[in-house]
């Protein structure tokens, strides 16, 4: 079957895909995005089995297509070509040729028909807006571990309550929680525990609705799934079993020292310290006085650096270590200028919050020795 059709209608849902689409699959067939006519528009999909990203798009068949291509191998394709015109891809039982102006392109292609997906239909009862949603996870997925011997800590806390949504996420070195106002139909909460791989490929499909902030996100917690929605894009997760910990057991109950300081200052700071701070372990010392921060850091050649910002700070003289990449990466996500640092001795987690009380962001930074 030959299919034409613009260019940039496959380059959109393909980079949105091609990331649970990878080559190094246990079936080869994972490794290619499925193509499938139904209904006058153009399936595409995308899985690993534990991730499944579906789509459509607008397209008037002539005839069946149930094929599938190498996804990335595609999509650069598809990007190498010149202009804006349309493409032809011509598929066959075991081949697909792409062909637009004077390329032409030949790749191997799978039966359809083996690629594991079953349409599946979904109530979906919550929701919330795609700019809420992308901020809950921008403001806390740093802090999501990396395959973590404790599975629970490799995935973000989500948490759905009838006024909030809650996100948690911590490697056990830090902590980020952030919380968005929304209506829901959830009494009692419900929650669950989101694989990292799905968190990225959510963020990825948001980032493309920046130009319309109040569009609206379906999603839904069902048995051992994730489901999520927006527009024609559809997510499919399985969830990380487990008991995630108890974050609010986290933030300590007295914390005496308090430091406010301006953002951009101390990132500034930091980000001189990390030119000699020792590249595994990346520790700042912060020496705190009631005026003055004064930083320090140094490497096994015996290098040292040291810088010092003005501050209000109330408080016992103090200091404590910290990964100054932990640091910078809150600060990042911080919107208000000023930053408060809240602590109680230098053996104890450190709280990262904005200056603003009625922000919903909170961080833990676990401190280091330096």
């Amino acid at each position: 079957m030959i299919i034409k059709i613009e260019k940039d209608k496959l380059i959109e849902p393909l980079k949105n895909l091609v990331g649970v689409a990878e080559k190094k699959q246990t079936m080869p067939i994972l490794g290619n995005v499925l193509f499938r006519t139904e209904h006058n528009s153009l399936l595409l999909v995308a899985s690993d089995l534990e991730v499944e990203i579906s789509t459509q798009v607008d397209y008037q068949s002539e005839g069946a297509l149930d094929s599938a291509l190498p996804g990335r191998k595609l999509l650069d394709i598809l990007r190498s070509l010149p202009g804006d015109g349309d493409v032809t891809i011509d598929f066959n039982e075991d081949k697909a040729t792409i062909k637009s102006g004077k390329s032409r392109f030949v790749l191997a292609a799978l039966p359809g028909s083996d690629f594991p997906y079953d349409k599946e239909e979904t109530d979906y009862k919550f929701e919330a807006s795609a700019d809420s949603l992308e901020g809950l996870i921008n403001q806390t997925a740093f802090s999501m571990a990396v395959q973590d011997a404790r599975h629970f800590l490799n995935g973000m806390f989500f948490e759905v309550a009838s006024d909030k949504i809650t996100v948690v996420a911590t490697d056990g070195h830090r902590l980020s929680m952030s919380a968005c106002k929304q209506t829901n139909p959830a009494e009692p909460s419900v929650n669950c525990i989101i694989p990292r791989k799905c968190i990225t490929e959510i963020k990825r499909i948001l980032s493309g609705f920046k130009d319309n902030k109040d569009h609206l996100v379906s999603f839904n917690i069902q048995s051992n799934h994730f489901y999520f929605k927006i527009d024609q894009y559809f997510v499919k997760s399985k969830l990380i079993e487990g008991n995630y910990p108890d974050y609010n057991k986290v933030f300590p109950e007295s914390l005496p020292h308090k430091l406010d300081v301006d953002k951009n200052e101390l990132k500034s700071a930091l980000q001189r310290m990390s030119i000699l701070s020792n590249e595994q372990f990346k520790g700042v010392k912060l020496s705190l006085s009631s005026s003055e921060v004064k930083l320090t850091t140094n490497n096994p050649s015996q290098e040292e650096g040291e810088d010092s910002i003005s501050c209000s700070y109330t408080g016992e003289n103090l200091d404590i270590g910290f990964n100054l990449t932990y640091l910078v990466e809150v600060i990042d996500v911080i919107s208000s200028e000023n930053i408060v640092l809240q602590l109680n001795n230098s053996d104890s987690g450190c709280l990262i919050s904005s200056n603003d009380n009625k922000a919903l962001n909170k961080y833990i930074i676990m401190p280091m020795r330096v």
